[in-house]
């Protein structure tokens, strides 16, 4: 039966932690696909996470997931969650296809399933040939595989991820983001990832919610988020020296003129209209400066982020 219901949806969430206030008012809803929470450190997305997956309740307002209130800690609704957190949590002295297992069965699965469960998921994640060795063994990189497996033992409809390439080499990492990938892509796992790193945003998700200081800075899919306004350019200029003459000859056509990410570069946009390539070679050549290029302004996710960042209005 399809979903009719977002698979997220705050209303007004608000956490706090003694008299510090973690979240204030977060009001946004995800449909489903893949979203990233993204800020930087302290921001605030563990704490949501926690919240959405009802660990810690809300001081006002609601999560909803598939339609259902998170607080109400219902068994069904637990069910269709799995849940990768940060930090390592394993039950310790047991193997790797041991600890799965169990967890398995605690989920229901008769014991032969959920053997056949373990030795599949460790496999999936590249931990087969260590799935006899006891999991406090693993290094850093096999661990965080072995918390992604763990949180799909119970085949999830929704997967959230804390932070999961933390700590992993680039390889690592590589090999994370390429399961996550295919959870997505292949079984239909829904994914809510929260993470500092905008490559692995990049990599896997389709929408954003961007947090600072616990409040909701920005909300909206990568594609708008990365829209480059209509029309724009971005400008490099064969010497650094011309950059504030070539400014101020586009300020006085009309044209706002922003610093690009080099010291030699121009972001151009016109608010009413495009900038065609002539106008600004019409524009350099009355200053008699040198362009090394001239390209359509594409916005980068940082730069989005960024912006959104920058706005200190709470």
């Amino acid at each position: 039966m399809s979903e009719t219901k977002p698979v997220l949806d705050l209303d007004a969430l608000t956490v706090r932690y003694g008299s510090f206030q973690a979240l204030t008012g977060i009001t946004a809803t995800f449909q489903g696909g893949s979203l990233a929470l993204l800020g930087p450190n302290g921001a605030g997305k563990s704490t949501m996470l926690r919240s959405i997956l009802g660990l810690v309740p809300p001081a006002s307002g609601q999560a909803l997931l598939f339609g259902k209130d998170t607080s109400q800690k219902s068994a069904t609704l637990r069910g269709r969650i799995g849940y990768m957190p940060e930090r390592d949590c394993w039950v310790g002295g047991m193997s790797g296809v041991a600890g799965l297992a169990h967890l398995a069965e605690v989920c229901g699965f008769p014991r032969e399933d959920a053997m056949l469960r373990a030795h599949d998921l460790l496999h999936f994640v590249g931990l087969g040939e260590e799935r006899y060795r006891d999991v406090s063994s693993f290094s850093v990189g096999m661990r965080q595989r072995y918390k992604l497996a763990s949180a799909l033992v119970h085949d999830p409809d929704v997967l959230f991820l804390d932070e999961p390439t933390n700590g992993l080499d680039p390889r690592g990492r590589a090999y994370m983001l390429d399961a996550i990938d295919r959870i997505r892509q292949e079984h239909g796992v829904h994914i809510i990832l929260a993470s500092h790193l905008l490559p692995d945003v990049e990599r896997l998700c389709d929408q954003v919610w961007v947090l600072n200081r616990g409040h909701l800075k920005a909300a909206d899919s990568v594609a708008n988020l990365t829209a480059a306004a209509r029309g724009a350019k971005r400008v490099r200029l064969a010497a650094r020296d011309d950059v504030a003459a070539f400014s101020e000859q586009a300020r006085s056509a009309g044209i706002q003129v922003e610093p690009g990410k080099h010291d030699d570069e121009l972001l151009l946009t016109n608010p009413d209209g495009v900038i065609e390539s002539e106008q600004v070679f019409a524009l350099a050549a009355q200053s008699k400066i040198s362009l090394s290029g001239l390209q359509p302004a594409a916005r980068s996710l940082e730069d989005a982020f960024l912006e959104a960042l920058a706005d200190t209005t709470f």
